[in-house]
């Protein structure tokens, strides 16, 4: 993949290109680089570190040969419901960390991130690779990853009027934020409600939301979440930093009263998913031993091949680069013909006993 790193306009380049970081332009004026095409070209494969720090701080636009142009696509649903203005408005936080906005975030971003009403990326650092980003300092390690989330959903709490459910995704999670949005229609986003693939956690047996696959939380639900919560600080002593953001958000949730709601559909079968397509629509994995521990956590059964899959996905999570772009064209782009089936999304169901979550603070050993 070929960067253009030329400090002026080059036709072959096809833009006006950055202005250079100070130790790179010292550099690259030491070499006696001339800033052409050419000389960007065999400055980047001589110095990499260097040319990685300068991807990071500026916008680096990439050849018109390069055989991954990132651009946006077009945002062609299909008969599908585009982005509504109702009671279903979606915010996507998505977290991710500086070692990922190259290799993860900025596919997220080209593709399914920009269905949501507003999509912002919890990161550390600027870049931009990634269009809207909300900054949450001293929160790149897994620990940490409790303060990022928090962080998102309180900037969430203060623009509570621009949104109706939020979702938490990772930087390999696709959505389909229209199936997600038909799903939550018809409910009223001012009652604490969230949703998304339920498990139980191996300690304690207590449900939980995967983070990875996505969870929802309605504006009712961050609202008690924010200012019971975080702000008057009544799930602190449910917190663990070892344990996973998503395990600490439930726990929270359930000490909240938050009412947690069945994501399946109304076959059973799920609509958040912890893997990615190509694993779930294969009969085979089923007796994979590398999915025995979702067998044994997963409060529903979980269970694969076609049809076993269900046709009102919300979400994929381990979703490389490559897979985001062609779940994307197959999501959005390819149109069929002959296709008539008719799409009556299943509605969101309180969770049966005893998958809901107690309400009582929970025990930690």
């Amino acid at each position: 993949m070929w960067w253009c790193l030329a400090a002026v306009a080059h036709d072959h380049c096809g833009v006006v290109a950055r202005v250079w970081q100070p130790e790179v332009a010292l550099r690259y004026q030491e070499e006696g680089m001339q800033g052409d095409g050419d000389n960007d070209k065999m400055f980047l494969l001589g110095h990499p570190s260097l040319a990685r720090t300068a991807t990071s701080e500026y916008v680096l636009a990439l050849l018109p040969d390069s055989p991954l142009p990132l651009q946006h696509y077009p945002s062609q649903t299909h008969n599908r419901e585009s982005v509504s203005e109702g009671s279903d408005r979606i915010l996507c936080l998505i977290s991710t960390s500086p070692k990922y906005h190259e290799t993860r975030a900025q596919h997220v971003a080209a593709t399914w991130a920009p269905h949501c009403k507003r999509a912002v990326f919890l990161t550390t650092q600027k870049d931009p690779l990634l269009p809207d980003i909300l900054i949450t300092p001293g929160a790149n390690t897994y620990n940490q990853l409790w303060n990022k989330v928090t962080q998102g959903f309180e900037w969430a709490y203060n623009h509570r009027d621009e949104f109706d459910w939020v979702v938490k995704a990772d930087d390999d999670t696709f959505l389909l934020v229209e199936n997600l949005q038909a799903a939550v229609r018809g409910l009223d986003p001012l009652q604490p409600q969230a949703t998304g693939v339920h498990l139980r956690t191996w300690d304690r047996g207590s449900t939980y939301l995967n983070g990875g696959a996505g969870y929802v939380l309605s504006r009712g639900a961050v609202i008690k979440l924010v200012e019971s919560g975080l702000q008057k600080h009544q799930c602190d002593h449910n917190l663990s930093l070892g344990t996973g953001e998503d395990v600490n958000m439930a726990d929270c949730l359930a000490y909240l009263g938050v009412e947690l709601l069945d994501s399946r559909d109304s076959s059973g079968r799920h609509r958040f998913n912890i893997y990615p397509p190509q694993e779930l629509v294969d009969p085979r994995q089923a007796h994979n031993i590398r999915h025995l521990w979702l067998k044994q956590i997963s409060i529903f059964p979980y269970k694969f091949g076609y049809a076993e899959l269900s046709d009102e996905v919300i979400s994929f999570h381990y979703v490389d680069s490559q897979s985001m772009y062609l779940l994307y064209y197959l999501v959005y782009l390819l149109n069929p013909q002959g296709n008539l089936r008719s799409y009556s999304p299943s509605p969101l169901q309180p969770t049966p006993q005893p998958a809901s979550l107690s309400k009582s603070p929970p025990v930690y050993p």
